[in-house]
């Protein structure tokens, strides 16, 4: 019987996953057709492999940082591994980030004309970082990360779940003195958050290598990413826990977000021939999108709504809470029309 509703559940996840699949790819088809064809300034079939690769890499850095491949959670091993007499690393998020980097590297092949066996390299990658030779301590650890890695859909408090992460993540050693100004403190938090520049090299890195297939979508891609990497530089300059004054609380924060919008412009101005009409709406859309979501935001009661008829739930909280800033990705998005 336990055999039959593993079965049971397996087909479930598989007709689920076709239904995504379906829905995606079509949106795909839809979108494709409707979307502006932008021209580029630089042959984009000659650097998208490299910048695939790279993108990839550095997105198997981020992963295992943030979500390590092998872990155990302490519940797992105290109610199930332990009485068993086992330790068990895997688990299904394991294997779903194996299959994800595998779609991945395939992605990468069709787009950029790599070698089909590449898309193997890239789980097989993935698979040697996240699969080393763990002890108990070591696993649970990995449990604890990943905990805190996925808290932001959990405890759904921006401030709390950047802290956490902060704190985890963070190699450079502390001082004994805190830096004498804000701007420094700013850069030395920078530092502290080393995993920002990994994920926004993977944004760039897996944008320009999806460019050649994806055209415009690509852009889209990468603007919705970037808007998040400057969201968190901008949550590294707030500084309202420690002064009330509006320079730290908001001002520091709106310079870091419009200076990682500028970045983001920049960069694609130097890949595409964006209008300046264009690339002052992208400024201006990526800039109030990345300070919007920089703000503390946290859900404090939830209530839920029915889709009517289509089985689905939602909570209006946390659909805002995850959905704000939307407004300016989505005048981002639409300066590609000009």
């Amino acid at each position: 019987m336990r055999a039959l509703s593993r079965l049971g559940d397996g087909i479930w996840y598989l007709i689920l996953a076709g239904i995504v699949i379906g829905f995606g790819y079509t949106g795909w088809q839809e979108v494709g057709a409707v979307a502006p064809a932008i021209p580029a300034r630089i042959t984009l079939t000659s650097i998208a492999p490299i910048a695939g690769i790279v993108g990839l890499l550095a997105l198997i850095v981020f992963a295992e940082t943030l979500y390590p491949l092998r872990a155990l959670s302490r519940e797992r091993w105290v109610y199930v591994d332990r009485p068993r007499g086992r330790l068990r690393g895997t688990d299904w998020i394991t294997w779903a980030q194996l299959v994800g980097f595998g779609v991945l590297g395939l992605g990468i092949c069709v787009s950029t004309g790599l070698s089909p066996w590449f898309a193997l390299v890239v789980p097989a990658l993935r698979f040697v970082v996240g699969w080393r030779s763990f002890t108990l301590a070591s696993l649970l650890s990995a449990g604890r990360t990943r905990l805190v890695g996925g808290s932001g859909l959990s405890l759904l408090d921006s401030e709390v779940t950047s802290d956490a992460i902060a704190s985890q993540s963070a190699w450079i050693p502390r001082r004994a003195h805190a830096p004498s100004t804000l701007m420094s403190l700013f850069f030395r938090r920078l530092g502290r958050r080393w995993y920002i520049g990994v994920g926004a090299l993977a944004a760039l890195g897996l944008s320009l290598g999806f460019a050649p297939q994806f055209g415009a979508l690509a852009i889209v891609g990468f603007m919705s990413a970037w808007s998040i990497v400057g969201a968190a530089v901008g949550r590294a300059a707030s500084f309202g826990r420690v002064s009330d004054d509006a320079w730290p609380d908001w001002g520091l924060p709106l310079i870091a977000s419009v200076g990682t919008a500028l970045l983001g412009a920049g960069i694609l101005l130097l890949v595409w021939n964006l209008s300046a009409i264009a690339v002052a709406l992208i400024i201006a859309g990526l800039s109030w999108a990345s300070f919007k979501r920089s703000r503390p935001a946290r859900v404090d009661s939830m209530s839920m709504l029915d889709s009517g008829g289509f089985g689905v739930s939602f909570s209006p909280e946390v659909l805002h809470y995850i959905a704000r800033g939307a407004l300016g990705f989505g005048v981002a998005a639409l300066a590609l029309g000009y």
